[in-house]
């Protein structure tokens, strides 16, 4: 009782200040695979409908007991999603506003941006498709053509390195594979090794968000972007993002519109100077069927540990994505069709119901 009690104080207080309506209701809405919660609280009488409430439950932090995020330093100087929320609106791109926080990212009440995502408008108005992932590629060159000296200088120590990536390899080895023997292992293991220098070091670093796909891509009334779940931004290559969106799990989009759009993204990244001006179109396209792959074996593992460990199946249903993708993409580059042939007879489907 008293943990509820003190975020809704928290909320009571803010809106009393405000004066935001002359009253309010809390529902909650359904939350992600994290130890986030989140509620609207509906306004009446208020020039906004909702506001949305973020309650990150005690005795946790951001993944930090479930990723190696290879860390060397000291760390943020203060809450992830705060310190990066702020810089990301500072700097223009469309991120909530953030009205009042507990600077331990406890509670933050933030603008809500509604309940339609990409994937959901999408499935409504596929005919919004080209505006849209235009719109999109644009956000994110912005964002990787981004600064971060300075106020955001401690994300050099938070790095997408070969370690990290190979523990992610190592992620969808444990939770991924069904009954691999030792030997297939040990060979994996070997491949695994090779990717991750190749994923680490290829183009100079920029931002990356983590998880940008159509599920952290919301559509606004107006057809605008915004984007969430940003908190675990990192630096790394500039083809991790255009991987996570161009292969997403949640859709299946056509190679000829991966190609077309690949073109689009590096002519853009290129007129910014975020990629060196001598990298062509298949520097573009290798760099990206070897970031998809990883990322897609990654969001496998992922969703099998969201299950087994958090008790959460909700994201099983998605599993068939990354195969479908690991399949397209073992076709694409000969050292990936060695590596999908190894793992293709061990990959674990969900039971059936």
């Amino acid at each position: 009782m008293g943990e509820a009690k003190g975020w809704k104080d928290f909320v009571e207080e803010f809106l009393a200040q405000r004066k935001w309506g002359s009253g309010h209701e809390i529902v909650p809405l359904a939350g992600d695979a994290s130890n986030r919660q989140y509620f609207r609280i509906r306004l009446t009488g208020a020039d906004r409908p909702s506001i949305v409430l973020m309650r990150k439950n005690q005795g946790e932090e951001f993944k930090r007991s479930e990723e190696a995020v290879s860390v060397h330093g000291q760390g943020p100087p203060g809450d992830p999603f705060i310190l990066v929320a702020r810089f990301l609106k500072k700097s223009g791109l469309p991120v909530p506003d953030l009205y009042q926080t507990r600077e331990d990212g406890s509670l933050i009440l933030q603008e809500d941006l509604g309940d339609q995502t990409l994937f959901s408008r999408l499935a409504v108005h596929p005919e919004e498709e080209e505006r849209l992932t235009e719109s999109v590629l644009r956000l994110l060159v912005t964002l990787q053509g981004l600064s971060w000296s300075g106020e955001m200088e401690w994300l050099e120590d938070k790095r997408y390195t070969a370690d990290l990536i190979r523990w992610e390899f190592e992620h969808f080895l444990e939770y991924g594979l069904r009954s691999a023997d030792p030997a297939t292992l040990a060979g994996l293991r070997e491949k695994i090794d090779h990717e991750s220098k190749i994923l680490a070091g290829s183009f100079p670093s920029v931002l990356v968000h983590r998880d940008y796909h159509s599920r952290n891509l919301m559509v606004r009334e107006d057809g605008s972007l915004g984007l969430i779940d940003f908190q675990d931004l990192l630096l790394g290559s500039p083809f991790y993002d255009v991987a996570s969106f161009l292969f997403d799990p949640y859709r299946n989009l056509s190679t000829e519109k991966i190609e077309r759009w690949t073109r689009f993204y590096c002519d853009l990244a290129l007129e910014k100077k975020i990629l060196p001006k001598q990298t062509t179109l298949d520097d573009c396209l290798v760099a990206l069927f070897h970031h998809a792959f990883q990322r897609n074996l990654k969001a496998c593992g992922r969703f099998f540990y969201i299950a087994d460990v958090k008790g959460n199946p909700s994201f099983l249903g998605s599993v068939s994505g990354t195969h479908r993708n690991l399949e397209r993409l073992a076709g694409k580059v000969p050292e990936l069709g060695d590596f999908h042939e190894q793992i293709r007879p061990f990959l674990r489907r969900p039971d059936p119901l």
